[in-house]
Order: C-alpha cells, then structure tokens, then sequence
C-alpha cells in the first residue's frame, strides 16, 4: 500500500493514503476459473477488480463519533482517501456474481490483508454463519483458522491476539445466483507511523 506523507497545517500529524486499488488487487476470488484476466476500475461503490465470473469492490470509511441530541454519542462514517494515526478505518467488500451461472458454495474465497500501517480491530470482521467461514491469519496469509488463531510450533505455540492478525478470509458457503451480491466489512486503527 502506498505511504502518503502530508504535514497538517496545525496538528503536524502524518496522514496514510488509504489506496482502494491496492487492496482490492490483493483481495482476490480464488476457486475460480484458473488464467481468467483481471480488471480493476471503479464503480459506483469504490474501487472494483473482477476476476470472471466474480466482481469484487471495496469501499473505504473513516469512523468517527457523533452525537445525536437525544441518544449521546452515535458512529458517522465518512468515505474518506486518508487517514491519520488513531483514526478508525472501515472496509466494505462487494462480492458479486456477474456471470450466467450459479457457483456452487465455497468456490468465492475472499482473502484481504490488513493494510500495513494499520492494525486489526477485534470483532470489527462480518462474523462466520450458515452463509459465511470468517477465517483469520497471523502469518502474512500462509495459514488461516477460526479464533482462536495459533502461532508458533511445538512449545512455543500461542494465541494470537486479534491485533496481530495480518489477513481475513471469507468462504461463501452458500450458492451465489448470477447477479447476487454479497457484503463483508472489517476495521482497523491506523498506527503512528
């Protein structure tokens, strides 16, 4: 993911490019057919790549308190390019069947790194259902489990804590029609750089 430094006028903060295209490239459907080309663009909804028959688009939010007058403190997302250190950063995928057929269940595989710069919020991931496995690695994506996730081998093996997880994996573990389109969400908190 690209750095882009840029000093605040007032606050001398370092801001983080959040680059849609950079993730979205990486967030790739596997299972699918193999030597199909890819394209990125955007769309509508953000950034997009399409693997066929699979159209994969990502959106990205900073989170930010607000306050409604009669409930105290509300969450307001903003879509947003940058981010700075402590900020919260939403990310929104769009898994969507463009071609005539249905695929069967768990053929669309959506495996995402988390950016570097940033870290993993716990629990902030669309969780595992009778639709979904939400998997998570600490590795850089070499292995992938349900929390908890361990690390190391032999005595040395640990749980990971969810702020050292570095992927997020979704199996759609039902059939996608042509046309049906499916969400997932993480979050993370951008680091001081």
């Amino acid at each position: 993911m690209d750095v882009w430094y840029s000093r605040a006028m007032k606050s001398r903060r370092y801001g983080l490019r959040l680059a849609a295209a950079s993730i979205v490239a990486a967030a790739m459907t596997v299972g699918l057919a193999q030597g199909s080309s890819s394209q990125s663009g955007s769309s509508s909804q953000g950034q997009c790549t399409t693997t066929p028959p699979v159209q994969t688009c990502v959106e990205i939010y900073v989170v930010s308190q607000g306050a409604q007058a009669s409930s105290g403190a509300s969450e307001k997302l903003v879509k947003a390019t940058t981010a700075f250190p402590g900020q919260t950063v939403e990310y929104r995928f769009f898994v969507k069947n463009i071609g005539q057929t249905t695929l069967p269940a768990g053929i669309v595989v959506l495996p995402v790194p988390v950016p570097k710069g940033m870290q993993y919020e716990p629990n902030s991931a669309t969780p595992s259902s009778d639709k979904v496995l939400t998997e998570f690695s600490a590795d850089g994506g070499t292995t992938y489990s349900k929390p908890p996730v361990l690390v190391g081998s032999g005595s040395s093996r640990k749980v990971a804590e969810p702020a050292s997880y570095t992927d997020v994996r979704w199996t759609v573990l039902q059939a996608l029609d042509p046309g049906q389109e499916l969400p997932f969400f993480f979050r993370v908190k951008v680091l001081k750089q």
